[in-house]
């Protein structure tokens, strides 16, 4: 079995495609982390801040007035209410960036990898067979499915080595172009985390998204057993993956809404707050993930089984 891995693993990487792909990943992060520092010092919102605190001054004023009443004043507390929250907001954003924040939001761009390992797992099958060397690789005296393991085994080493270089990559890149922070503690959403922790805090969000990125790939790596096309695999794939939260939003208002996979495929919701579909639970969702896993699997595995390639 290992010596299948490893003839997967070499024929992975006798690609120039694959190179291609690890070596964009890099410098795609370092990149976008470098233009995210520059843009800081060509955006400032200082004076739409200063705008809004004049305007919050001058509806202090009005509602200073005996002469209001009961209806204007409520508009005016919410239009000052609103402006405030926004001034907040502002500062916030204006607040130049640190090296800890940074690191803890890699996980944002685990997308690029989720993408990369789609074309990996949508075409390490699919591309037996176009290729014709699917009789060839069958002839020898081993199982199918330790063949089909083997291939699945390959996509989520290069599903880890990805989100490995992801991560490496974005911590470089934190400390070339940011300083450390000044303070213990740093917001978080809407929780203040302990600078210390953010070591622990981005490699478990690094994890959940790791998590996505293979359930997806999975879709690719079944999509490509089944019909046999690369492009089917890989396109069907993509589209569902971007889509799949809008689906899940069209079909909220229904109890089997919260049964599709997409509504559950993104773990990192449960530490950032912005779940979907309301009253779900971690491990709800993983039992959902669980079980669709196992169908794709399955599903791979005896349509590899049965098919004839003799054609």
């Amino acid at each position: 079995m290992l010596n299948l891995i490893k003839n997967e693993w070499m024929k992975l990487w006798s690609k120039k495609g694959t190179w291609v792909m690890v070596i964009f990943l890099a410098a795609i992060i370092i990149g976008l982390t470098g233009l995210a520092k520059l843009s800081e010092r060509l955006f400032d919102d200082s004076e739409w801040t200063e705008s809004l605190e004049t305007e919050i001054d001058e509806i202090e004023t009005q509602l200073a007035s005996d002469d209001l009443t009961e209806r204007e004043r409520v508009e005016l507390e919410m239009q000052q209410e609103d402006m405030q929250e926004m001034v907040v907001f502002s500062i916030e954003s204006n607040q130049p960036q640190v090296r800890e924040s940074v690191i803890i939001e890699t996980y944002g761009i685990m997308s690029l990898v989720t993408l990369l390992t789609i074309i990996v797992a949508g075409g390490i099958v699919s591309t037996e067979f176009s290729q014709g060397t699917i009789k060839m690789l069958l002839s020898r005296p081993v199982s199918r499915w330790k063949v089909l393991l083997s291939k699945y085994i390959t996509v989520i080493l290069f599903c880890l080595l990805a989100t490995a270089i992801t991560y490496a990559s974005s911590v470089m890149s934190a400390y070339i172009f940011y300083s450390g922070a000044t303070e213990s503690t740093m917001l978080f959403y809407d929780e203040m985390l302990n600078v210390s922790a953010v070591w622990s805090k981005s490699l478990y969000l690094m994890f959940l998204s790791f998590v996505n990125a293979m359930i997806i790939a999975t879709i690719a790596f079944m999509l490509g057993v089944l019909f046999k096309s690369t492009a089917m695999a890989i396109g069907i794939s993509i589209f569902l993956y971007f889509t799949g939260g809008m689906i899940v939003m069209f079909l909220a208002k229904y109890s089997f809404a919260k049964f599709i996979l997409f509504a559950h495929s993104n773990l990192t919701v449960y530490e950032t707050g912005y779940s979907i579909l309301p009253d779900m639970t971690m491990p709800f969702s993983v039992m959902v993930i669980i079980v669709y896993w196992i169908i794709f699997l399955v599903l791979s595995f005896l349509t590899f089984m049965k098919r004839d390639v003799t054609a």
